[in-house]
């Protein structure tokens, strides 16, 4: 089972585990950072970081319960515990440990301490142990900072020191002197040790690994606090120094070592990136130390199940103190004897294989093309602004190409593409609103039209027989009747009802089309011609705005001439004091669409009756001069074209007027 894993359902694609995690053991599907177990190191540095507590860790407390139902269980607690614990007493913690069932509770600060010995004598006497007094060793109390050289740089495993870490080294102590049978559970701020105490070469020393935070689900589980439980002293055998060991340059001060800056014998280094950085510099030889001291950390009280509340400085001053007070109850003599018989009876030392994690590198072009699919051609495109969770673009597209990231991972590309999307959605939902309010117009049309056509037919016969006898009466009167008068102004009234009627059967869409090829350019110079000697153009100049090589289209052009001239009357007496006529006609090859616009510098069309201007019968004009139908049966021709008109106007600047045609060549 995986030491670490997500939570699927918590995860919010935030990728601060992808970023923060030193093994890239982060794999993201379908926007899911899901863990890889073969790359973890269990360093729990994806668990610090994720705020929407989306990694869970493996749990033990199970395991642990049922060791104190049928076992003599011993507890290890690790020197950070002050640090976890501040407002508890050691003694306090111990007997709130001890009253879940743990028949005992040890320090693994003397593990340390015997660690310590085990480097002295690895600096001191290399030839004693299987080590190349010639390499600088880098310590290995630190188990996803092993994990990570066998995994990432398996060139360094000879450079790692032989030595067992503190946890190994306590629990093998604590077998020697409590005996085999006994079950022994470490408890500490360290998930990478749940990875360590599975492995072959160390599994006899520990049988269960618990988390701070497990601990205090076993103080919930039986109801312990700690601050009002019995004290009771922690069990031999006694730590010295080791209890330094999770502070910053714990290792070096608890082992006696160097501390002065200008010795370089020793380099002390914590945190992954400086950690990366040391260790790359070893690769290439670029480093003359004995020792390298490393924690992926910024020291053990920094682990990921380390107390969050308190600050780092408060948890280091917490584990001094410990370790002043123990120092000054610890017997010296004791604690030295029971080291020198340990050190004589177990085994400190350990060797290293390398578990080599073989990664594909892409190609340059191949880099180039996943880099190109999320839109950086040039090394100016990509930002390296790291929201993928990798520090530069080209990092992020070779974990692409290696199945461990996906390219929307990308922020800077989702988000220009996020905004195409918006306005092709916004360009469609105009589309939209259109398509509706023509398909609206339509229909209100078609009804109109139906009905016109019925009134139509009606009315044409009764005015063609008001016209006949109209006639023959003004036949047998003399020219100088004052009746002759009157029958003209009747005459006259009927014919004009008739011309209404005949625009709305042209409306109805009763008409016949004549089609033919035509062409556009053609039709437009005849309405110009025949409008530029009437008076309402006087002051009105016309200007025109025609693309060159128009192809001609099948249309009926005494059909569209009509629709044409309505258009250019329209225009002039909407500039009662003159103004600017711009026909422009064109061809979109896009939409393979012809379109011709009247623009005039008029009145302009106040917003309310924008909608209207298809409408029969409406008309802003005075009485007797117009009647509403001249862009009702425009809009009728158009629509008989399979063609379109639209209305954009402003008051007091103009309006434009656009017409739409498709651009058939044959019949």
């Amino acid at each position: 089972m995986a030491v670490v894993w997500t939570i699927e359902e918590k995860c919010r694609r935030c990728y601060s585990c992808v970023h923060e995690c030193p093994a890239k053991a982060i794999m993201v599907e379908n926007g899911q950072a899901k863990v890889i177990e073969s790359r973890c190191l269990g360093c729990g540095h994806c668990v610090n970081v994720c705020s929407q507590n989306a990694k869970a860790v493996k749990k033990g407390t199970e395991n642990v319960l049922s060791f104190l139902k049928e076992n003599k269980t011993i507890a290890m607690l690790a020197p950070s515990f002050p640090a976890v614990y501040p407002d508890v007493t050691t003694e306090q913690l111990v007997g709130a440990i001890k009253a879940c069932g743990f028949d005992k509770v040890v320090e693994v600060a003397f593990g340390a301490d015997l660690v310590n010995k085990a480097y002295m004598q690895l600096l001191d006497e290399p030839g004693t142990v299987d080590a190349d007094a010639e390499k600088p060793v880098i310590a290995t109390s630190c188990p996803a900072l092993f994990k990570y050289v066998q995994k990432y740089m398996p060139e360094l495993v000879s450079h790692l020191a032989p030595v067992v870490s503190p946890m190994v080294a306590m629990g093998r102590a604590v077998r020697y002197i409590y005996g085999d049978d006994t079950k022994i559970v470490f408890i500490g701020p360290c998930t990478a040790k749940k990875v360590e105490a599975e492995a072959e070469t160390v599994r006899d020393a520990t049988d269960e690994v618990l988390t701070f935070a497990e601990l205090d689900d076993l103080f919930a589980a039986f109801d312990i606090d700690p601050k009002t439980t019995n004290p009771a002293p922690l069990d031999p055998p006694h730590a010295y120094l080791g209890r330094l060991y999770p502070v910053s340059g714990g290792f070096i001060r608890s082992a006696g070592l160097p501390t002065d800056i200008m010795n370089n014998d020793v380099v002390v280094t914590e945190g992954k990136n400086r950690v990366l950085n040391l260790l790359d510099s070893l690769r290439v030889r670029n480093i003359d130390t004995r020792m390298l001291d490393v924690l992926f950390c910024e020291g053990c009280i920094s682990g990921p199940f380390s107390n969050k509340n308190e600050n780092y400085f408060d948890c280091k001053r917490n584990v001094v103190k410990y370790t002043e007070e123990g120092r000054s109850r610890t017997n010296y003599l004791t604690w030295r004897k029971d080291v020198e018989n340990c050190m004589q009876n177990i085994n400190l030392f350990r060797t290293f294989e390398a578990e080599p994690v073989k990664d594909t590198m892409p190609s340059e072009k191949e880099i180039a093309e996943i880099l190109a699919k999320i839109e950086k051609y040039e090394k100016s495109d990509e930002l390296n602004c790291g929201a993928c969770g990798y520090d530069t673009c080209r990092q992020h597209a070779i974990a692409v190409y290696q199945g461990l990231a996906e390219a929307d991972m990308c922020l800077p590309y989702l988000i220009d593409k996020m905004e195409r999307m918006q306005t092709k959605l916004k360009d469609s939902l105009d589309k939209l609103a259109d398509t509706q309010e023509q398909l609206i117009q339509h229909e209100k049309l078609a009804s109109i039209g139906q009905l016109a056509a019925g009134v139509a037919h009606e009315v044409n016969n009764p005015l063609g027989s008001i016209l006949l006898y109209a006639h023959l009466v003004m036949q047998r009167l003399e020219q100088a009747d004052e009746n002759t008068e009157d029958l003209k102004f009747i005459m006259n009234e009927a014919k004009r009802c008739q011309s209404i009627v005949s625009g709305l059967l042209n409306f109805s869409r009763q008409g016949q089309l004549s089609l033919e090829p035509h062409n556009i350019t053609q039709v437009i110079d005849r309405v110009i011609k025949a409008v530029q000697q009437q008076s309402e153009f006087k002051n009105v100049e016309i200007m025109q705005d025609i693309q060159d090589d128009i192809p001609d289209i099948v249309m009926d052009d005494d059909q569209l001439y009509q629709v044409f001239l309505n258009m250019a009357i329209n225009a002039a007496e909407a500039m009662p004091d003159g103004g600017t006529l711009t026909i422009k006609a064109f061809v979109d090859y896009d939409t393979n669409r012809l379109r011709v616009l009247f623009e005039d510098t008029g009145v302009g069309i106040p917003k309310e009756n924008q909608s209207k201007v298809f409408t029969p019968f409406f008309t802003t004009k005075q009485i007797g001069k117009g009647t509403g139908l001249g862009l009702a049966i425009a809009y009728g021709i158009l629509k008989m074209h399979k063609g379109n008109i639209k209305v954009r106007s402003e008051v007091n600047k103009g309006t434009t007027f656009t017409i739409d045609l498709p651009l058939r060549t044959e019949v």
